[in-house]
């Protein structure tokens, strides 16, 4: 549960009901009003006293109430000038900061006047940082650029093939960059290419790989302490320490070396013997969760309990042990003699909840199929 809070002063809500209730004040007033001027020769004094003071207490409420609407407007047209004065349209060519923008693109500017932001017509691309780009345009906002930076863009489409500080990337597709420096960080490819990958060994030392990553899909890299490979679609089978990682399947690192893929073939993963085409995950170098393949003919057992193709499963912390599984609707697992499916929860390999398979008799109560059992509703 998320411990932030905001909190507004009393005032603050006060005037808001306020302005809530203006519509009902504004009867109220109107009313007052009326009664006070058909009242007036009425020869009644006290009657148009209490009147009097009833509308000075409701008019002061209604002012009130309205200055809270008329606030908001002003607010409303403060930014309106605002998003004219620093987001607007060119109606001929311009340059800014050396860009040349070409009449009919939208700009946006900052205080300053320093450019941020283009929107740009496909048949109208823009050159920056030595590429093509058109569509929406972001550039890194001005305070965070340095002259050591590799560019100002941030992220835009490309309106041609590119390459990209050594990457090749593909037109038409966003290309995204660290938000500060300039370094490039997703992009398509347009072509296959060679990309390094680290992998910590232990303290101080690691193990470098270089990896084909297949054209035509997406490539992400780390930009921290130097551009490395963060994700891509493997072009070829590839083996980081002793997992051998499916061609055509995505690969994935963090700071911690190999996070996700897929088992080129059937091998030992940590305790599990996993068949080809599994998709694994790692946390800290061990494995934390896996996905069985749907076509594998065979089932994978652990914690003692076979797993049918489809199945998700997760592993407790540092323990080849059951966390929970997530079984196809189809499919089921067999806890004691009790067929169970979808998401279940354990306790490190020990069963704690799920739902039936089907219908099925437990504590001389029939219960149907997507029932949930705990632990202690089971023989």
């Amino acid at each position: 549960m998320s411990d932030i809070s905001i909190s507004f002063p009393l005032w603050t809500g006060a005037w808001f009901l306020l302005g809530e209730a203006a519509p009902f004040t504004t009867i109220v007033a109107a009313g007052l009003v009326v009664a006070i001027l058909a009242s007036r020769n009425s020869g009644r004094a006290g009657r148009l006293r209490w009147l009097t003071l009833a509308l000075a207490v409701v008019g002061s409420a209604w002012l009130a109430g309205v200055s809270f609407w008329a606030a908001g407007l002003l607010d409303d047209i403060r930014s309106n000038i605002y998003e004219a004065q620093h987001h607007y349209r060119l109606d001929k060519a311009a340059a800014f900061e050396g860009i040349q923008i070409p009449s009919g693109s939208w700009v946006s500017v900052d205080e300053d006047r320093r450019l941020y932001g283009i929107g740009t017509d496909q048949q109208k691309p823009i050159s920056i940082d030595g590429a093509s780009w058109n569509g929406d345009i972001r550039l890194i906002l001005p305070g965070s650029r340095n002259p050591s930076d590799r560019g100002i863009i941030k992220s835009g489409t490309l309106a041609a093939d590119s390459i990209i500080q050594g990457i090749p990337c593909l037109a038409g597709k966003v290309v995204k960059f660290a938000d500060s420096g300039g370094d490039l960080q997703q992009c398509t490819l347009s072509d296959r290419i060679v990309v390094t990958a680290e992998v910590p060994d232990g303290p101080g030392t690691k193990t470098t790989y270089k990896l084909t990553c297949a054209g035509e899909t997406e490539v992400r890299l780390r930009v921290f302490g130097g551009s490395l490979l963060e994700s891509c679609v493997l072009a070829e089978t590839s083996a980081i320490g002793s997992v051998v990682c499916a061609a055509g399947r995505e690969i994935v690192f963090d700071g911690d070396g190999l996070s996700a893929c897929s088992l080129a073939a059937a091998q030992r993963v940590g305790r599990l013997v996993l068949p080809g085409g599994t998709s694994v995950g790692f946390s800290r170098g061990l494995l934390d969760r896996l996905e069985l393949p749907a076509s594998n003919m065979g089932s994978v057992s652990i914690s003692g309990i076979d797993i049918p193709p489809g199945t998700a499963a997760h592993l407790c912390e540092r323990a080849s042990e059951l966390e929970w599984l997530l079984v196809p609707e189809n499919q089921y697992v067999l806890i004691g003699s009790t067929k169970l499916t979808g998401r279940m929860n354990f306790d490190c390999g020990e069963f704690k909840y799920g739902s039936l398979f089907e219908d099925a008799m437990l504590r001389d109560q029939l219960l149907p199929r997507g029932a949930g059992v705990s632990r202690k509703d089971l023989p």
